[in-house]
């Protein structure tokens, strides 16, 4: 009998974590995320963590170059590799986001105009 208890409490315990893990899935059985997720990137060598999957050209650069952007005679540009988005290298302009992934390597270069 103590087994049969034992047996009972373990088939419990079980099915209680798979409610709790069906309720964590989405529709589509993916898992939905309460708080946004943490995404580590790379932006020019240096490991830098952006919450959510995507990030914005203006995120990017203040990741590589903190502080104000209001020099009209300078320009950014920013390429990516390994994103999550397609195509998953290419440029990023100005105004527009990438999905990301851990390990997306970001580099961003400063021009000054003459």
């Amino acid at each position: 009998m103590e087994q049969s208890r034992s047996e009972e409490a373990k088939v419990e315990h079980t099915e209680a974590e798979l409610k709790e893990d069906s309720e964590a899935t989405g529709a589509l059985g993916q898992v939905e995320h309460k708080h946004p997720r943490e995404t580590e990137i790379i932006v020019n060598g240096r490991r830098r963590t952006v919450s959510g999957d995507e990030v914005s050209f203006e995120e990017v650069v203040e990741l590589a170059f903190p502080g104000p952007h209001t020099d009209p005679n300078v320009i950014y540009s920013v390429t990516y590799r390994h994103a999550a988005s397609h195509p998953a290298a290419g440029e990023l302009a100005p105004g527009r986001r990438v999905k990301v992934k851990n390990g997306t390597i970001f580099n961003v270069t400063k021009t000054i105009k003459s």
